[in-house]
């Protein structure tokens, strides 16, 4: 016999189980609804010479909407891939037997997918096992979405850049700009202050300057004078050396010395 306590565990467990299954059907409802491995799919094939990083689960787009996705990449020989789309069968109707793909870049990362372009209505729709004609990317076409990408991140910088020069303080950003046109001024006026003709002035002097010094260098050189003889001179040199310096230096400054005390007394 059951127990009243009993009664209301199983009651509280069978409420519990019962919300549990209605999560888990709401969740497999939701699933089947938005992604494909819970749907009916029928799978078409394409050959190709490169893959171009196509990876297993790559999108399948057809006018910007996903409806399906790579199932399978394998070798048919050394020079042909086969790859097999699995395609949602709700768009089944909408991909036509004669329409192509070609390889697309999605995003800064580069992520491939395949984009289902063309077809006619005269063609009819594709069914389990057709193949699909693939026209491969150029290296154009690839140069054009690296552009893409290249315009997606120079566009963010610009943005950033916006920021910072919004964060100046507008005063301290007058202040900046009537310095810069300060400085402008004054170099203005000191260019306009050099005239051809204190130019041609000032290269003059100096080359007067120039000539002197010349001069002056080579009159000590040739001689005679001071200097000349001072830097030339070989006996004056020893004279200078023996007066001030060896025994000789201590005998004639003792007789300076003598000669200064007896002036004192």
């Amino acid at each position: 016999m059951i127990k009243p306590n009993d009664k209301k565990n199983y009651l509280i467990s069978g409420i519990f189980i019962s919300v549990l299954l209605i999560i888990v059907s709401i969740t497999v409802f939701m699933l089947n609804k938005e992604n494909p491995l819970f749907s009916r799919r029928l799978y078409i094939k394409t050959e190709v010479s490169n893959a171009q990083n196509l990876k297993d689960g790559a999108a399948i787009q057809l006018r910007g909407i996903k409806v399906g996705s790579v199932t399978s990449i394998d070798f048919k020989d050394v020079n042909t891939l086969v790859i097999t789309l699995g395609i949602s069968s709700g768009y089944k109707t909408w991909v036509k037997k004669d329409a192509t793909m070609t390889f697309k870049t999605q995003g800064v990362l580069g992520d491939k997918f395949l984009e289902i372009t063309g077809g006619t209505e005269s063609s009819g729709s594709v069914n389990e096992g057709d193949f699909l004609i693939t026209n491969e990317s150029n290296q154009f076409e690839h140069i054009i979405t690296k552009s893409e990408d290249l315009m997606v991140v120079a566009g963010s910088i610009l943005t950033k850049f916006d920021k910072i020069l919004s964060s100046v303080e507008n005063n301290r950003l007058e202040k900046i700009l009537v310095n810069l046109e300060s400085l402008s001024a004054n170099t203005n006026k000191v260019m306009s202050s050099l005239t051809d003709k204190s130019i041609t002035q000032s290269l003059a002097n100096f080359k007067q300057s120039s000539e002197s010094m010349s001069k002056i260098t080579k009159q000590i050189e040739v001689g005679p004078g001071s200097l000349h003889a001072i830097i030339y001179d070989q006996g004056l040199h020893e004279d200078l050396r023996t007066l001030v310096g060896g025994a000789n230096r201590s005998k004639v400054l003792k007789y300076f010395i003598r000669e200064s005390i007896k002036k004192g007394e």
